[in-house]
């Protein structure tokens, strides 16, 4: 009697994790060697091709907390945020290998393959930019059918225990949103300054601004109206 030891899954490949992964087509999205303008554009194109997969995921995610944060269910909103917030560190680690390349390189691959792409087109990117407007309605509602305001969690964060994960949780994920915006607008002025504009004719300087937008400023802002209920005198 044989026993079939080959893969069962359809698709390409010679194994079954090459066939779920999609393995070949994956590594077919890549530009063949004998067409780089430069060796440095294969770490060029990976970084951002890696970069768009975990945009995809995250939101993924969001859209689970906002479903989450629909049925009541706070702690559980809380473990995702918390995972996009590592993938969001783990895109602000990733970014900062692309520091390795030397400015000339990056202009021969600039003005001979990205014809006028810019990172500001990414479309993971701009999706991220509107979790703001795609959570705080939902939480809200969620503020509302228990009766509490942010104040009031932040005031008491054990009694409202599960709210107040979820709170923590979204201020993770904003910040960790915000150091990964920094960590781009250092790159980009390591890499062509910040006195040019980029492709699409939008000052690099412009990047600075990034950083500074909370998507959840509300949040923020009630720390402030605790610290200020303490009255504290320096």
């Amino acid at each position: 009697m044989s026993v079939h030891t080959g893969p069962v899954l359809e698709g390409r490949g010679n194994t079954d994790y090459e066939r779920y992964v999609r393995v070949p087509e994956l590594l077919e999205l890549q530009k063949p060697k004998d067409q780089l303008v430069h060796p440095e554009e294969a770490l060029f194109q990976i970084t951002h091709q890696a970069a768009e997969l975990w945009l995809k995921h995250i939101d993924y995610e969001i859209d689970r907390v906002g479903e989450l944060m629909d049925g009541d269910q706070p702690e559980l909103a809380a473990d995702l945020l918390h995972r996009t917030r590592l993938i969001l560190d783990l895109l602000r680690e990733q970014i900062v290998i692309l520091e390795t390349m030397a400015p000339a390189d990056y202009h021969v691959i600039r003005v001979s393959s990205l014809g006028r792409g810019s990172g500001q087109e990414s479309p993971g990117f701009a999706i991220l930019l509107n979790v703001g407007r795609r959570l705080w309605p939902r939480f809200e509602a969620l503020l509302a059918k228990r009766s509490l305001t942010v104040l009031e969690i932040e005031r008491e964060p054990r009694t409202h225990y599960a709210m107040f994960r979820l709170v923590q949780g979204l201020l993770d994920y904003d910040a960790a949103f915000m150091k990964w915006r920094f960590t781009h607008m250092r790159l980009a002025f390591r890499i062509i300054g910040d006195r040019v504009m980029s492709l699409k004719g939008v000052p690099a300087a412009q990047l600075e601004a990034g950083p500074r937008e909370p998507l959840f400023p509300q949040l923020w802002s009630t720390i402030s109206e605790l610290t200020a209920e303490f009255r504290p005198t320096y």
